[in-house]
Formats: structure tokens, sequence, C-alpha cells
């Protein structure tokens, strides 16, 4: 090769090295492997690795030449190696661009260089390979030189210097460089790399003196680097090696079986310990290492090789030895990591055949954590580890009883996820309760047994949740999960034994049988829904959607219906006569009344069977307060679809829908006399009978028109608006939503040109005063709240959030053409909303404080109380669920408000000027998705108005501005001053905003107004000050504020505060300067003693069996240290945020070593054996291993496309 020396000599200090020496630092003290005890010296990584540990005997005649070997060392020590500048057609850069343009040419590079050292030229041919990784790694210009091999160098200056020849602008390395052109090399170079080893192996190069110790000294010194580039290559390089050696061993494995002679098994034995050691040598001095990297990328790269080796060569690595590795990702802060290390423990699971007993003191361990990851927040990480769960599960049911990894309250809690938004989570849930159902019932003998003990499972899991969890409809998500349409489930299509829990005497069982049956006769339809997909998960609900049925599973689900249909009304007569009065079975009727397939009764037989329903449903109608909304919706859709579908008795569905409507009017008409006699004062009696007629009449105005009666209801509607005191707010919230669904009757009647019986003035008549009555209680209902002067008066919610449907109710009204406000009329309207809206966010924020404090308490519970969890869950759950059915409800309340006002403003029936005012109540709610509201309605109007958005974002600070100064400038209002600038300023982004123009214009506003009129208004121009460039922030210092000794003294702190933000946008600042410098290395925090305590004990109980004092002190561990963690928030002042916006904390760094199989009770294979030959099939359709290991959004994710999010290498 040719000689020229590099122009920067090896002894002057590298600007990039020493750039990097404070990441070296911190990684060290992090990531200090001294403390994971190993059996193959990983603790001294820094030492020379040239040959692995071998025995003393052995070793003396290769000692006694290296010997010699240092000695011709010592003579050319005077010779400094140097760096050769690169050729053009070099060897290493030959290679490379062979690894580069594709897979097809790896063969060729590997030959290539192979040939050249067995050709006598190893130096050259070792430099190739070691210069074709230091390529990769972004080294330009320079190579190393034959001369850097002899023994005696120093690697660590040379990798410094090399690292220094990286060009400052050059683009990312090539192993996360995305560019097409470099995908190819990330599958080449490992490959590459593997051949290297087998071809090695395949010429007796591989063993020889020369090969593996000059290459593996090297490389492991390059993973050793400051620099991530080359520790990332390295990495890729030694795990490929790892893979290749752990082949050849298995080969050589497979030869000793096919071997005679003993000299010949002897010679092979000897090759494959050899191989071992190096493989284990590499491991220990720098896989070992890598594991636990700063770089997300590294660590990767290194969970998923050895994921592979696990798989393929499971007697080598499916050992505690190498498993407790596992443990570390578990824990990791990055997805990516967590999903890997699940993925590996589930195909382990589901392709190793004895992987159980393998896995088991691991699992043992990390039951806990593989529990609490069902829950995580990522999607791909919760599904895993629902799969994982169900494994275990299949497994604990073929070991001895009470040797079962899983408890039944910790698979509960994974079940709980049956109930998650995203139908992926789902999917995954309902594998696990099918599993859970089959080990139950697969000791049973035959299928109708099979079938009877499944049911009464699920009927009991079901009451389970809706006593206990409070859970509104458990029945359906439980059908959702078993169901699959391609292939039904015997559970569902034998549903007698539903059918008979429907028909208890107990109001919970067949409160849960009706549900059932409802839930399954939407299902088998397609119309079964459990809301709107969210968006982390738009995938999952695709594939959910887009199963094809066969046709004969198309046929077998009609049969099904029709057989549901037709026994669920025979069984729903008897019902509703045993349970009359009890309102949760009438709406668990109603909703399997509202899901029959009403085509199925076209018999005598079955007509008679649906007109007894008819009578019986009529009855228990009337007979019902019908006061809860879940009930009125449930009754609705019952009677919408028996009077209104087409079926043979429509017209006898119709007919006693009127009488229906009879009856409930002549209640209406009695609770109403009797409102008009007792007008001085009501009995209770006499206030709960008004409360139920109206109740009913809401459900009646709801099913048909009821415009003859609109006298009658407007009477009722002025007596009880007008009532002193005031009437209850529920009373007058039905009353309200009663008239204002007969007006949208007369409405569509108006609209329909057959019947011209309602004049367009009789219709704006009735608007008009529908509106100003409820305009006018509105408004003495404000003024009532602001007469109390305890706050606590109305804290209770019982008459703010009738008032808000009451309001959304004038909403509905005022979106239609029939009635134009006043200006007048439009500035109350918007007054009353501000005092409704406020008291509904602080009920809000009231419900979530609440649910927070139950929220920590029952974790708490659970924490301090392990053992006694389920019982604290039984005491505390209920007031749990309360706090949080509470909270949602008031944020969907407080939605419905904002987005009926948003509609008015777009419809155009407000002023747009009054638009600013409520805009202004923007920063006021803790709800996002109320936020996003505004935020949409914002975006609008700004685009209607078609300039830069200036008029309207300052109009919305005045209206701000205008409100704090009239309530006296309190710390509340101030806040919501400066929240509610801070929000506006965030929609625009320096350099790209096409409305930035808005920024500096409201910026001079601002000074303007602050020094004509108030300086207050600057609490919300300063955060705009901040998005000003740095041109635009100097000219204002200049030209405007210069001028101003209100700004110049800077006296006020609201302009000392705008003018900071000024000179910081126009780089003015000194203190701008230092905290925005880049290039800062990220900084690690030393690991706290107790979580180092509780890993160092984790991997001593690992590697000691799991005896009974190790479960003990892991027990106390887990109970006490996380729970600390999971509590206490860490404040961001002992958090370090790096330049990539990382924040990054403290973690552990401590493992132990050791090797221990657990072998399960043999009694588990007789279980199989006998489990097996059983003729009858599962009740439930039991997964498959491999249809549990296959996860949804397999297909979606790429191994080789997985980057890390992660700040460019240095």
């Amino acid at each position: 090769m040719s000689a020229k020396k590099s122009t920067r000599s090896r002894c002057e200090p590298s600007p990039r090295a020493s750039q990097h020496s404070e990441e070296v630092n911190a990684a060290s003290e992090v990531y200090d492997v001294a403390s994971l005890l190993m059996d193959d010296a990983a603790a001294t990584p820094h030492q020379r690795g040239s040959q692995p540990p071998q025995k003393a005997s052995k070793k003396t005649s290769r000692q006694d030449s290296r010997g010699g070997a240092a000695v011709d060392g010592a003579t050319t020590a005077a010779q400094q190696p140097i760096l050769a500048a690169a050729e053009a057609a070099s060897l290493a850069e030959s290679s490379l661009q062979l690894l580069v343009n594709g897979t097809s040419v790896v063969l060729s590079a590997t030959e290539a260089i192979l040939s050249v050292y067995r050709g006598g030229d190893k130096e050259r041919a070792l430099c190739a390979i070691l210069n074709v990784l230091a390529k990769a790694s972004g080294v330009a210009e320079v190579e190393l030189d034959a001369s850097a091999l002899v023994d005696g160098v120093e690697i660590r200056p040379l990798l410094e210097e090399l690292y220094a020849r990286v060009p400052e602008d050059s683009e990312a390395y090539l192993l996360v460089n995305k560019d097409a052109q470099y995908k190819r090399f990330r599958r080449t170079l490992p490959a590459w790399c593997a051949l290297l080893i087998q071809d090695g192996f395949a010429s007796d190069v591989l063993l020889d003196e020369t090969f593996l110790p000059v290459l593996s000294h090297w490389i492991i010194a390059m993973s050793e680097s400051k620099s991530r580039s080359f520790r990332h290559t390295a990495t890729v390089a030694l795990l490929a090696f790892v893979q290749a050696l752990s082949s050849v061993a298995a080969d050589l494995q497979s030869q000793l079986a096919l071997l005679r002679t003993k000299k010949e098994i002897s010679a092979v034995q000897r090759k494959r310990d050899k191989v071992v050691e190096w493989r284990d040598h590499i491991f220990s001095q720098a896989i070992h290492q890598r594991l636990r990297d700063i770089a997300p990328d590294i660590r990767l790269a290194g969970f998923q090789a050895l994921r592979r080796w696990i798989l393929e060569f499971p007697d080598e690595f499916m050992t505690n030895k190498y498993l407790r590795y596992l443990g570390m990702p578990l824990h990791d802060k990055r997805p990516e990591l967590r999903a890997e290390a699940l993925d590996t423990i589930l195909q382990a699971l589901a392709r190793v055949p004895d992987a159980y007993s393998r896995l088991h003191l691991f699992l043992q361990y990390f039951t806990s954590r593989l529990v609490e990851l069902s829950n995580d927040v990522d999607l791909h990480c919760a599904e895993l580890a629902i799969r994982v769960v169900a494994m275990m599960v299949r497994s604990d049911n073929d070991v001895p009883e009470g040797s079962e990894l899983l408890s039944n309250e910790k698979v509960d809690q994974v079940l709980l996820t049956l109930f998650d938004e995203r139908p992926t989570i789902r999917a995954a849930a309902g594998i696990l309760l099918k599993v859970f159902i089959h080990c139950r019932t697969s000791a049973e003998e035959s299928e109708a047994a099979q079938v009877s003990v499944a049911t009464e499972l699920l009927c009991s899991f079901a009451a389970t949740l809706r006593s206990q969890y409070r859970e509104a409809m458990p029945e359906k998500y439980l059908i959702d999960a078993l169901w699959t349409p391609e292939r039904p489930p015997l559970l569902l299509t034998e549903f007698q034994p539903i059918l008979a829990a429907a028909q208890s005497d107990k109001p919970l069982d067949a409160l849960v049988g009706l549900q059932l049956m409802a839930a399954l006769l939407l299902k088998v339809q397609g119309r079964l829904t459990l809301g709107p997909v969210p968006k982390d998960d738009r995938r999952g609900g695709a594939v959910t959607a887009s199963k094809k049925i066969p046709p004969m599973a198309k046929e077998e689900a009609e049969v099904l219906l029709h057989r549901l249909s037709e026994d669920a009304v025979n069984a729903l007569c008897t019902i509703l006569e045993v349970h009359c009065g009890t309102e949760d079975i009438l709406q668990a009727a109603a909703e399997v009344c509202a899901a029959l397939d009403l085509s199925t009764f076209t018999s005598q037989r079955h007509q008679a069977a649906l007109s007894v329903l008819l009578i019986e449903l009529r009855k228990a109608t009337l007979n019902s307060p019908c006061t809860a909304l879940e009930i009125r919706e449930s009754l609705t859709k019952a009677w919408h679809h028996l009077a209104f579908t087409a079926h043979p008795l429509r017209t006898e569905a119709h007919a006693h829908l009127q009488e229906l409507l009879k009856s409930v009017m002549v209640q209406f008409s009695r609770a109403a006399k009797a409102l008009s006699r007792g007008s001085e004062g009501n009995s209770p009696a006499d206030t709960a009978e008004m409360l139920h007629a109206c109740a009913r009449m809401n459900l009646a105005s709801a099913l048909a028109p009821i415009g003859a009666h609109w006298p009658q209801i407007q009477t009722v509607l002025a007596e009880i608006l007008a009532a002193q005191p005031a009437a209850d707010a529920s009373l007058v919230m039905l009353v309200v939503g009663t008239a204002v669904q007969c007006l949208l009757w007369q409405v569509s009647s108006y609209a329909d040109e057959t019947n011209p019986a309602l004049s367009l003035s009789d219709l704006k008549a009735h608007m008009r005063d529908v509106v100003t009555s409820v305009l006018r209680y509105q408004a003495e209902a404000e003024d009532g709240a602001h007469a109390i002067d305890s706050p606590g008066a109305a804290a209770d919610g019982v008459p703010v959030l009738p008032r808000a449907e009451v309001f959304a109710y004038l909403c509905d009204l005022l979106a239609l053409p029939y009635y134009d406000l006043a200006q007048v009329q439009q500035e109350v309207l918007v007054r009353l909303l501000r005092g409704l809206y406020e008291q509904l966010s602080a009920e809000l924020r009231s419900a979530q404080d609440y649910l927070k404090v139950h929220l920590l308490g029952h974790r708490a519970q659970q924490q301090q109380h392990p053992s006694q969890a389920s019982n604290w869950a039984a005491a505390g759950l209920a007031e749990l669920v309360t706090a949080r059915r509470v909270c949602s409800r008031v944020e969907a309340l407080q939605l419905r408000l904002v987005t009926s006002v948003s509609r008015l403003f777009l419809f155009k029936r407000l002023d747009s000027v009054l638009a600013a005012s409520f805009l202004s109540l923007w920063t006021h709610t803790p709800s996002k998705a109320v936020s996003n509201t505004f935020k949409s309605l914002f975006h609008t109007l700004r685009d209607l108005a078609g300039d830069d958005g200036f008029t309207l974002e300052r109009d919305i600070l005045l209206a701000a501005y205008h409100y704090c100064a009239e309530v006296g400038a309190t710390p509340v209002s101030v806040e919501a001053l400066y929240q509610i600038g801070l929000k506006l300023s965030s929609l625009h982004f320096i350099g790209t905003d096409r409305l930035y123009s808005c920024c500096p214009a409201m910026v001079r506003f601002g000074v303007d107004f602050a020094t004509s009129t108030d300086p207050l208004l600057l609490q919300a121009v300063t955060s705009y000050a901040g998005k000003l460039r740095p041109t635009d922030a100097l000219h204002v210092l200049r030209d405007q504020l210069s001028r101003s000794s209100m700004f110049t003294e800077a006296t006020n702190s609201y302009v000392h505060a705008f003018v900071a933000a000024l000179r910081k946008a126009a780089k003015l600042d000194d203190s701008a300067v230092s905290s925005s410098m880049a290039g800062g290395k990220r900084q690690r925090a030393l690991t706290g003693a107790t979580e180092l305590a509780e890993e160092e004990g984790m991997l001593n109980a690992i590697t000691q069996g799991l005896s009974a004092g190790a479960n003990a002190a892991a027990g106390a561990a887990s109970s006490s240290a996380p729970s600390v963690d999971r509590r206490q928030r860490i404040s961001v002042a002992s958090r370090v945020v790096t330049a990539d916006g990382w924040h990054v904390r403290a973690t552990g760094a401590s493992q132990g070593s050791a090797e221990d199989v657990v072998e399960v009770d043999a009694t588990q294979d007789q279980r199989t054996v006998a489990a097996a030959a059983r003729p009858h099939r599962s009740v439930v359709n039991v997964p498959t291993t491999q249809e549990t290991a296959l996860s949804s959004l397999a297909d979606a994710l790429d191994s080789d496309e997985v980057f890390v999010a992660t700040e460019e290498y240095e």
C-alpha cells in the first residue's frame, strides 16, 4: 500500500475527539459493567482481547511463539503505524462499494479478501476488513496501514485519529443513513461479516494465530470507542461474528453424531470448543456491554440479534445466562426495545417446544412487569404483552395446581384491556379470553358440559364487571372479543345456557343474560359498534372490518340469527312479567327488541309471540319512570325498530305505539292539571309524578309527532320556567327537551308540502316564545348563581349540568333559520355562555381532581397491600369508577356546549364580532377535545376573514383584556390573559408560517396599546415577541421601544418581561446564547441505591433459582421501590434536556450471572396427552400458538426499517 502520511499528526489533539470525551465519561459511569457478574471476565473491557481464555497446559507452545512475535514487535516499535491515504481502487474501497450495490455480490467481496489472506498477505486482507468498517462509520480519505497490526500498538489513539478524519459536514454513517441506496447495506454488512467467519472456517484460516485474534482485538476496541458511529458499526460486525460462530458450532455438533472413530470425534470436538470459546469471548468483551449502550440504535441491534440466537440456538442461548438480558429492555424507555423483548419472549414460547421450562425462572420474576406492560402507552408493546400473558395462561394449564405463574387476579387485570378503545388491543385481549375459558373448561368430558361451564364463567365475569367495576355494557365487549365470523365459537352458537341465564329469577343474572343476547344479535348482524377507531390504531380497525366471510359461514350466521330472534321473543314475555318494575331489566329487554331480526316472524306462531311481546313492552314502558337518559334511549330504539321497520306485524306495532302515546298524554295532562292547581306549592309526590310524566312525554316526543298537543306543552313549559322558587333543574331539562323535539317535528311538518296546516308565521311564533322563555330562565339562573356568596354552594353540579343541557337545546333551536336574535339578545347569549362555561370548567376540574385522588388512593392500596389487592379493589373500585363516569359526562357535556355555539358562528346565526369573546374562553378548559373544537373554529373563522389573522387574534386578546380589567386584574384573570396569548402565538411557527406577518403586527399593536392605554395587554403580547425573527425584533426595539420612556426604563413587570422577550428574539441577551448552544452531550445521572439494589436482587434471584428467601426479598423490593417511583414525579430540575429533546434520568446498572434451568413437574406431559385425546373441540375456538404469537401489526413492521428516534451521530 502507498504510505502517505496524514496531514494531521496523531500527536495533535483532535477537535472531534475532544468533543465527545464528555459522552464517554457519562457512558462509563452509567453503563459500568463491573457490577454485572459474568463467568468470562467481562469486567475488564479495555484489556487486549486478542485471545480467548484457554487452559494453560494447551497454550505453552503458542505462548512461546507469541513471545517471539512480541520481541520482533519490540524491534519495530520505533516505526509508528501511520494512516495511509486511501487509494481510489483499494481492496477496502472496492469491497465497500460491492456491499453498497447489493446482496448478490457479498460472496464476491468475501472471496476477494479471503483469497488475499490465503495468498500470504494477511495484513493487507485484515486491514481491508477493518477499513471497510471504518469507511462504513464515516471515515474518509485515509485507511489503516499494515504496520498498524503489529503487536504492542495502542489502538485507541489510532481510532481517535480515524474518527478525526470523519468530515464535519458528512452525512449520517451508512447504517443509519435513510437514503434508498444504503437500504441494502444494512443487510449486506452483517451478511458479509458472517460469511467471512463461515468461509474462513471452511478455508481453515478462522482458527489460525492471526485471523480472529487481530480482528476481534480491533473490532472490540472500535465497539468501545467514544464515537457512536464506530460503536454501532463494530457492534453489528461482532453480532454477525457471534451468529456465524454459533452456526459453525451447530454444524460441528451435528457432525459429531455422524462420526465413528474417537480420533475424528476428538478433533471435531476440539474445533467446536475453540469456536464456542471465541463466541463467548466476543460476547463477554463487547456485546455484553453494548446491550446497555447509551445509543438506542445499538441496544436495539443487540437485542434483535439475541432474539435470533434464542430462536435458532435455544440449547445454547435459552439459558438464564442470556435470558437475564431481556429484563433490561422490558424497562427501557424506548418502545421499540420493549417491543423487541416482548416479541422475543412470545416467539420463544410459541416456537421452542420446551420453552416454558427454560423460561420459567425468568417469567416467574418478571410476571408483574409483563402484566404491567399490558397497559403500555405504546400500541404494539401492549398488544405483545397481552399475547405473552395468553401464552403463559396456556402453559400454566399444564402444570400442577398451585405452580401457576399467573394468579387469577393478574389474569383479571389483563382481561380488563377488553374495554380498550383500540381494536388491536381488544383483539389481543380476546385471544387471552378464549385461552382463559378454554383452560378452565378443557377438563370437562362432553361438549355440552364445556358449554355450560364456559357460559357460567362468562356470565360470572360479566356480573363481576357490572357489580364491582361498574361497567355499563361489558357484554358487548365480551361478545365482540369472542365472536369470529369465519369460525363462530360453540359457546355462542349453542346459546341455550345464555338464554337460561336470562330467564333467571335473580335480576343481575337476568340482566347479564339479556345483554349477552342483545350483543350477540347485533354482532351476528354486523351492527355492533364500540365507538370510533382512535388515530393510533386506524390499521387495526381496517383489518377487522376488511375480513372476508366464507359463504358457508354467512349461511350459518343467518340460521343462528333466526334461532336467536325466535327464542328471544318467546323468553322476553316471561322476563318482563317476572321482573316488572326493574328498570335495568326493562332497558336490557329494550336492547334485545332493538336487535331482533323481524324478518324471522312470518308464521302465525311467531306473530302470536311477537304480539304478546308488544303488549308486555307497552305495559312496562307506561309503568317505568323513564327518568334516566339511558332507559329513554333504549326504549326509543326498541319502539322505533318495532313500529317503523318493515315486517309483517308493523301495523300492529304502530297501533301499540299510538296507544302508548295516548296513555302518556293522559298522564301528562293529569300531572299538568295538578301543577296548575298547586301553583303555590306542590308536595314531593306531585313533583315526582310530574317528573315521571315529563320523562315519558320526552320519550313520546322522540317517537312520533306531537304537534297537536303543543298548546298544552307550551303552557307547562311557561309555568315551570316562571315558577318561584325555581323548579327542579332536571324537570326543566325534560320539559325544554320535549318542547324542542315538538318544534323539530313542526319544522319537519312545515317542510312537507302535503301538510299546509302549519304556517310559517305560526312556526316562527312558537320558536320565538320558546327562545325568549329559555333565555329569560338562563338569565335568572345566572343571576341566582352570582347572588350566592359561598363558592361551594353549586359545587355538587346538580344545577349546572341540567342548565348546560338546556343551553345546548337553545343553541339547537337557534341554528334553525326561523328566528333571528337581536344584537342585544346575542350579546346576552354570549354573556350567559361565559358564566355557564366557567362554571362547567370548574366542575370539570373538580371532577378530574376527584378522580385523581381516588386513582392514587387505589394504586397506593394495591401497592401497600399486594396480598389483599382483591379486597381493596372491591372496596374502593366503586368510587373510582363513579368518579371516572362523572368526569366523562361533564367533559362530554362541555364538548357538546362548545360545539353547539361553534355551529351558530359557522352558520352565521351569531355576529362574527362576538366570536372573539367566545374564543377568549379557549384556555379555560382542561379538556383537549374541547380545546380542539375551539382550535377548529378559530382556523375556520380566520380563513373566512381572508387576512393574515391579525384582526381576529387582536379582537380575542382585547376581549380577554377587557374581561381581565372588568374583574379587577385578579391573578386568575391575568394568568388567563397570558394563557390566551400563549395559545394564539403557539399557532405560528418560525420560518414555515404563512401568516407570520401577524406576529410583528401584533407586537406593534401591543406596544401602541401599552403606550396609549394600559401595559397589562403586554402580558398576552409577550408570547408573540418570542416568535419574531431577529431582524423584526431589532426593528421593534429600535423604531418603537427606544422612543418611549416606558420601555427604556422598564419599571413595570409586564413591560420588563416584554422587553426581555424582544431582546432574546433579537439575540441580544447573552443568556440566550448559552442556553441554545448545540452539541451538548447527553448527561446521565447516577443510579439510585434503591434501583441498584432491586436489580441486583433480581439477577441474584434468577441465578439462585428463586429460593424462598430470594422470593421474599424480591417481593419486598417490588412492593416498595417501584411504588415510590410511580407515585412521585421527578422534578424538571433533576432531568437533563439534551439537544435532541430527551429527558434523561437515572437508570439501574447492575446484574448478576448464573445459569439454571427449571424443570416443570413431569405430570404436565400426562395432562397434555390426556387433553389431546379428548375428541370434542374447544367451545371458544381457542387460537393456536402460532395465531397467538402472530401480532396483527407484524405485517406493518420491517425489522430492517426499525429506526429508533435519536439524535444524529456526532
